[in-house]
């Protein structure tokens, strides 16, 4: 038995072991490994794409209705084409809205004519002192498709330029009345009134004043028996 164990001892120390290729590790063929993407770079698309996103409007605000326009109208008038200094000028304004839409707090001013020494306007604030600066100003809602109507009145003075003389009909009493809406500068109406001032004629010393044909006429009457006695006198010393 001990023999046998020598024997097989002794047998496996002569056989050749295994190859050194046989336990080296595998390389893996060509081709055949598919690296992965790192987690850092599926981060960075994340954000390109979402700043290449461009949200788009909604339906609703691409066809939202635009709001309503403003129609107003506007006249004024007096009820006559002529006028003169000390008369009474009584205006009558019709303000008309149009649209389907009320307008809340709209301002009516009238510009009252150059020669107003006084003015007054029922419902309004008149702006202004002196001849020239007079305005009458409402602030009033107008309904949809409304009239309302305002009333003012001026009394004229005498013209700065009564030296002067004109053509009839191109010196005028202006009156203007504007609508304005949503505190804007720009008015949404105007209307004008014009009436005709009577023509003045120049002062005394021009040529074809009255002045001058007064002045005439009393020097005639003073001067006018002193000369038929000179011319008398004169035929009565003439030889015959």
């Amino acid at each position: 038995m001990r023999t046998a164990v020598v024997c097989a001892l002794l047998c496996a120390a002569t056989l050749p072991g295994p190859p050194a290729a046989a336990h080296a590790p595998q390389a893996p063929p060509v081709g055949a490994y598919t690296p992965r993407a790192l987690p850092l770079a599926a981060h960075v698309r994340q954000q390109l794409s979402a700043a290449a996103y461009v949200p788009q409007a909604s339906p609703a605000a691409a066809y939202a209705p635009a709001p309503p326009a403003v129609s107003v109208t506007v006249a004024v008038t007096d009820g006559r084409d002529d006028a003169e200094a000390g008369k009474r000028l009584d205006y009558r304004i019709t303000v008309h809205n149009l649209g389907p839409t009320a307008v809340h707090g709209a301002r009516i001013e009238q510009e009252m004519p150059a020669t107003t020494t006084s003015a007054t306007a029922p419902g309004a604030t008149v702006e202004g002192r002196g001849v020239g600066k007079q305005k009458a100003v409402w602030r009033s809602d107008l309904p949809a498709h409304d009239i309302q109507v305002f009333t003012a009145s001026a009394v004229l003075g005498d013209r700065v330029d009564r030296a002067g003389s004109a053509a009839p009909g191109t010196l005028r009493a202006a009156a203007t009345v504007c609508v304005y809406v949503d505190e804007s500068f720009a008015p949404t109406a105007c209307s004008g009134d014009l009436d005709d001032l009577p023509e003045t004629r120049a002062d005394a010393g021009a040529g074809g004043g009255w002045g001058w044909w007064a002045a005439a006429a009393g020097a005639a009457a003073l001067l006018g028996p002193g000369v038929v006695r000179a011319v008398r006198r004169r035929r009565g010393a003439t030889p015959r």
